[in-house]
């Protein structure tokens, strides 16, 4: 399918994987907890591994997960996962807006095979902790990246 729409055409599959990536940082968000930098990665036939790294500061965990990626790009054989074909990072951080002030954002990598780089985006997010009242805005393209496999 991906060849059909084009060499930057988000597939089903991925933005299915984004999507549930997303949806498990928003829930422990919402929920007050931070469950650090989470990953999701998957072979051609949608067979998933999903990790999250929380033991040290965000930077340290962000290039833990981009080197996992890196380094089982020909498959997670524990989990019976074959080479990629896709993966995503997420992780609570902010950006800076016009006015130099913070805000809490998801920011998040992913990439496809088929793909001519890998893409990142964010998704501003105002009430960590606060249940029913965490909120969290469209997600925001945030340019081009390196792609890890």
């Amino acid at each position: 399918m991906q060849e059909e729409n084009g060499p930057d055409t988000v597939s089903p599959e991925l933005d299915a994987m984004v999507g549930d990536l997303l949806g498990s940082l928003l829930d422990a968000l919402a929920e007050g907890d931070d469950p650090g930098v989470l990953l999701a990665a998957e072979d051609a036939a949608a067979n998933r591994y999903e990790a999250s790294f929380a033991e040290d500061g965000v930077e340290v965990c962000l290039r833990a997960a981009q080197q996992f990626v890196s380094h089982h790009a020909s498959g997670i054989v524990s989990d019976e996962v074959g080479p990629l074909e896709r993966y995503a990072i997420a992780y609570l951080g902010a950006i800076e807006d016009e006015d130099g002030t913070y805000l809490d954002a998801i920011l998040a990598s992913f990439h496809e095979h088929g793909q001519e780089s890998g893409y990142s985006a964010y998704l501003l997010v105002d009430g960590i902790g606060k249940g029913d009242e965490f909120a969290w805005g469209e997600p925001q393209p945030a340019g081009a990246e390196e792609p890890l496999i």
